[in-house]
This record gives structure tokens, sequence and C-alpha cells, in this order.
């Protein structure tokens, strides 16, 4: 049997990869291939040569200056700095591409060319001669070892954004726009179990030669910044995600946009789940829109199904959008008793009146219509029982009505 790696492309993202691997190391999975396209064939050349803290390194620090010879100094998490940073690439773009000699610098310093070719991994790599417009495919063996590095680069190379990369006479642009996630080199080298990283980027995904190949996909489940932002602040995030999410599809944590240890999850349902159902019925009794309200697919799932999973499924993906509403961490691994903590503290720190009239005076219109504003006059509502005016919230917002009813299910049920 032969485990291959397939890292596709995807610029400054490719972090998550970094994480993904640290994952695969902790669960003692081995490889034998890595296949990779783009950022994918750079990672791909430092899983080969097995130098995991050298590559954690590179993405933990990374910025602007390891990529281009134009410095960036502006802030992609501010609006000014987001327009900054478009315009001086779209100001690139009409010259034929940002300058990434310190791209190649990079790859330079952290691609160690004896230990590439002494290792028992092997590897491939994708990327395009513009000239002929076709792919050249390369494994490792077919690269002169003093013509690596060059081809690493080739493969980086997204054009428009950066420059193409001259090799001996021909010009060559990111593999991507052939095969962003060469699954199909993998196989062709021997694979016959993959586990693919694939960072959804643009880019060509070509139809699996061999359907009998087991292959497991990992992809980012959170937002992980621009593909052509390059800053620690998302890097070092996204190797948070590339972890969490492996660890999740190999069964060792719990979530989807959140991570929980195992079985945390499942032992919440437990504890709250009747409480939680006797809380709804308890607020909807009363009201005439009762049968109106279990139309409601949302509703629906948690008050009439017979089905356990179908309510925790429900119930988990709910819990988890309160903590999107409070702004908690979604990089970070929770205990449930952790998580309803913090919940429930930033709850009690949102005064719905005085702080909306200062979002009002501020003219802060996003942050006015935040939903953590919502949930919070809703269970307000429920805890001074002021029925006409949940009559109204639990038909426009069965969502955030849901989330407080959740809330008030934690607060007073010890």
């Amino acid at each position: 049997m032969k485990r291959a790696i397939v890292l596709s492309g995807g610029g400054s993202k490719g972090a998550y990869q970094i994480g993904v691997w640290k994952a695969l190391k902790k669960l003692k999975i081995h490889y034998d291939i890595v296949t990779g396209t783009s950022v994918g064939a750079l990672n791909a050349a430092i899983m080969t040569q097995n130098t995991f803290h050298k590559g954690l390194k590179l993405w933990y620090n990374l910025n602007s200056n390891m990529i281009f010879d134009e410095e960036i100094k502006e802030d992609y998490n501010t609006q000014e700095g987001k327009k900054i940073i478009i315009f001086s690439y779209f100001k690139n773009i009409i010259k034929g591409g940002m300058n990434v000699n310190n791209l190649e610098k990079t790859i330079i310093n952290n691609v160690d060319l004896k230990k590439i070719y002494a290792s028992k991994i092997d590897m491939g790599i994708v990327t395009f001669n513009v000239k002929t417009l076709k792919p050249l495919i390369l494994t490792k063996n077919k690269i002169p070892r003093e013509k690596l590095h060059a081809y690493l680069l080739a493969s980086s190379s997204c054009f428009p954004a950066f420059k193409m990369k001259k090799i001996d006479e021909q010009k060559y642009i990111d593999g991507g726009i052939y095969d962003n996630l060469p699954i199909n080199l993998a196989i062709k080298m021997g694979a016959t179990e993959i586990i693919a990283v694939d960072l959804r980027e643009l880019g060509i995904k070509k139809k699996i030669i061999d359907e009998n190949i087991k292959i497991k996909y990992i992809s980012p489940r959170n937002k992980i910044g621009s593909f052509l932002v390059f800053q620690s602040s998302f890097s070092r995030k996204a190797i948070k995600f590339g972890y969490n999410d492996t660890m999740k599809e190999f069964n060792f944590f719990e979530g989807n946009l959140y991570t929980f240890r195992n079985n945390q999850l499942n032992k919440n349902y437990k504890k709250y789940k009747d409480y939680y159902i006797e809380n709804i019925n308890l607020v909807l009794q009363n009201s005439k829109l009762y049968k109106k309200l279990l139309l409601i697919p949302s509703y629906k799932k948690i008050l009439l199904s017979s089905n356990d999973e179908v309510i925790k499924k429900e119930l988990n993906k709910m819990i988890e959008q309160i903590g999107l509403s409070f702004n908690l961490d979604e990089s970070k691994i929770y205990r449930i008793n952790q998580y309803n903590k913090l919940l429930k503290s930033k709850l009690l720190l949102i005064n719905s009146d005085s702080k909306k009239n200062k979002l009002i005076e501020e003219k802060d219109i996003k942050n006015l219509f935040s939903n953590k504003f919502t949930i919070k006059y809703i269970y307000d509502c429920i805890k001074n029982n002021e029925e006409k005016k949940l009559n109204k919230l639990v038909i426009l917002f069965p969502h955030e009505f849901l989330q407080a009813i959740y809330l008030k299910t934690i607060i007073d049920k010890k």
C-alpha cells in the first residue's frame, strides 16, 4: 500500500496544509508520495524532505517580504489596508505581475536539495508552459537537482498576479491552470490511498482516473483570508484550522466551524436537550402562531422529529451559530463547559438598548444589525415574559429565537 498526500494551490492559504501535516504527525499517519501544485508544490517539497519544524517556522512567520520585492506594510484587516493591497496587485498586473524574487529566495532557504533527493518519499509537481500551452508534470527523479528550486517557483507563479518564471528560454506559470489538485499524478506514481488537501481556490480540477482509489478530502471549513494576502496573523490561524479540520476528519475532534474535544457535544446534548425543548414549548404554548411555526424547518426539525440524530445535528449547528454571532475564536479547541461559559458571559455583557443607541449615533450599520443584539433582545423578552413581542419575533427571527432559548437553558439549568 502506498499513501499519497495531494496538496492543492491556494497562495497564502498554504499555511492550512502545514496544520494538516501537524495533525497527520499527531495521528502517526505516514506517507510515501506527495504531489502538489503552486503553493502545494512548495509544501510538497518540504514534506518530502520531512522537515516539519522548518515548514512550521516558515508559515508561522510569513510576511509579504518573503514573497515580493515590493514591501507591503498595510494591514488587510482594515478597510484602508485592503484597498491599498488590492490596488497594488492591479497596478502590477498591468506591468506583467509582481516581482517575486524574494519568493525564490524563500524557496532556496527552505528547500534542502540534499534532503529532497535522499528522501525515500517520492514527489510530483505541476506547472504550465506558456509557449507550448501544455502542462509540465514532473516527478522528483525527472527534475535536475540544480533546477528544482526554479520549477517550484514556476509552479507557484500565479499569473497575472505574479510574473512568469523563465527556465531554459521557456516561460512557465502556475500549474493550477491545468490541475490545481494533482490526484491523478499521485495515482500514476503508484498511490493506492490518498489524502487530498483542497484549499478550494481558483484552478482546474481533473476528473479522477481511477474511482477505486480511496480518497479522503480535507478542506477549510472556516474563512482563512485572501489567497494573495501574506500576513502572519492569517497564516497562524490557518495552521490551527488545518490541524483542527484534520483531527475532525479522522474523528478525534467534533464540530464543524468550531472544534470540540471528543464526546463533548454528545454530553451537552444529553444534559440540555429535554430542558431546551421544554423551554421552547413553554414560550410558544400560548402563541396563536404555533401551527404556523411548525412549518418553519428549524422549528419542525427540533419540535416534531423523533430522530435524536436530527435534533442533535440541528442543536449543534445552532450552538455554533451563537458562537459566530458572539465572535468566539473559531480556531480554539473547546470543552463544551468552557464554550457555554463564554457564551453566557458574552450575553450578559450586551446592553442592547444603550449599545444600539451608540451605534446609531456612530452610524455603525454593520454592527447595528448584528445578530448578537437581536439574540439579546429576544432573550430579554423571554426572560420578561413579553408575549406580544415574542409572537412577532418567533416568526421574523426563528434562528435567533432558538439561540436565545438555548442561552436561557444553559443559564437556568446549572
